[in-house]
């Protein structure tokens, strides 16, 4: 994508000025809305006018203000990482807090509830955390996944391979051949998501789509998975951006 083909435009309606960016593309063939990280995008066909957009947008409005809304709250109740001591990190849910020492070597481990991240002296303090940070999770994980497999029993659904993977804009993918793949930053959510994830790559091994015959097998296998694509749609704007890596609970978004 050109800087070029981008455009910011604003509809002013109370209560709030809709401003937006729009991406073009040859491929599209109609006019889509994307609501991310707080921001509305338009997607839409290189002829598509301007007036045509608006028009779109317009129409949309109070959908697009709801979602805007929600995904700010979630944003203004977080803090950009920095990558220091006293800030504390998910694992399968659960708050660990990051301690950052300098020493001779890097390394990273977990004691009791702390994430205990050492650097070097000349290591760049944020860049390196993150990396450390990273490094650990996809051994956790990558141990999560073997132990779930070597007590996974349902023959006609295992995988050919797993691996854990640094995905930005994706929770993990079931390739062609079989083998399943999964971003790091999914053990950040809780258990229960991060199983119904697990199942939902697992059930596309028979049904590699997205049709009702595939949602049967899921629920066959993961009875509230609909609870947890939602949790998905609801965090995964804040849990697979580097920036936060995080997630506010229902009761800290509702005031509660």
């Amino acid at each position: 994508m050109r800087l070029a083909d981008i455009k910011w435009l604003n509809i002013t309606k109370k209560p709030m000025t809709l401003i937006y960016k729009i991406n073009r593309s040859q491929r599209r063939r109609s006019i889509a809305l994307k609501v991310t990280a707080g921001e509305l995008y338009v997607l839409a066909p290189q002829h598509a006018s301007t007036a045509a957009i608006a028009a779109v947008v317009e129409a949309k409005a109070a959908w697009v203000r709801k979602h805007l809304e929600r995904q700010r709250v979630q944003l203004n109740r977080l803090t950009p990482r920095e990558w220091q001591s006293g800030e504390q990190i998910r694992w399968l849910g659960m708050p660990l807090t990051i301690e950052v020492l300098r020493g001779t070597r890097k390394q990273v481990e977990q004691v009791g509830d702390r994430l205990r991240l050492t650097l070097t002296a000349r290591s760049p303090a944020a860049t390196t955390a993150y990396q450390l940070v990273r490094t650990w999770y996809q051994a956790q994980a990558q141990q999560w996944l073997d132990q779930f497999f070597k007590q996974w029993q349902v023959t006609q659904l295992m995988p050919i391979g797993w691996s854990v993977g640094d995905f930005s804009s994706k929770w993990g993918h079931c390739t062609r051949a079989g083998a399943l793949r999964f971003s790091w930053k999914l053990w950040l959510a809780p258990a229960w998501v991060v199983h119904n994830v697990v199942i939902h790559e697992l059930c596309h091994l028979r049904e590699f789509n997205h049709s009702p015959a595939f949602w049967q097998l899921v629920a066959r296998y993961s009875p509230n998975y609909r609870e947890a694509e939602q949790w998905l749609r609801q965090h995964g704007m804040t849990v697979l951006n580097n920036k936060f890596l995080d997630y506010c609970e229902a009761a800290e978004l509702t005031g509660k």
